[in-house]
């Protein structure tokens, strides 16, 4: 994982963050809200725990929040943990989903305050 040597090289904190998209939670449903953002924090957290198990090193973080996952990697994110250089992985989307929703890689790019590099 590129950013765990960077963090290492660089004596770095290392973030591990899980968004959970806030607009696609199905507010329609008979589940009361509270429950289903619990139910998701409970998925996020056993995801980050997967990927932070095979991760040897000293300085690391796991990050949960709910919101709209643009506006938390561009702008929250990084004013809140003082983050200045962003790791993101390249969507999978394809070129007419990307127009359509747009991509969050892409406004990330675009529109955050520090360095962001894309990964594959």
């Amino acid at each position: 994982m590129e950013a765990v040597e960077a963090a290492r090289r660089n004596n770095a904190r290392l973030y591990n963050a899980q968004v959970i998209n806030s607009s696609g939670l199905l507010l329609n449903s008979a589940t009361p809200i509270a429950q289903i953002i619990e139910e998701e924090k409970k998925a996020a957290l056993k995801l980050l725990e997967k990927e932070f198990s095979g991760i040897e090193y000293y300085n690391k973080q796991m990050i949960i929040c709910v919101e709209s996952p643009k506006k938390a990697l561009y702008f929250e994110l990084p004013e809140v943990y003082k983050i200045d250089l962003i790791y993101i992985s390249a969507t999978g989307k394809r070129r007419l989903e990307r127009m359509l929703v747009g991509s969050t890689t892409d406004y990330v790019v675009n529109n955050a305050p520090c360095d962001v590099m894309v990964v594959r």
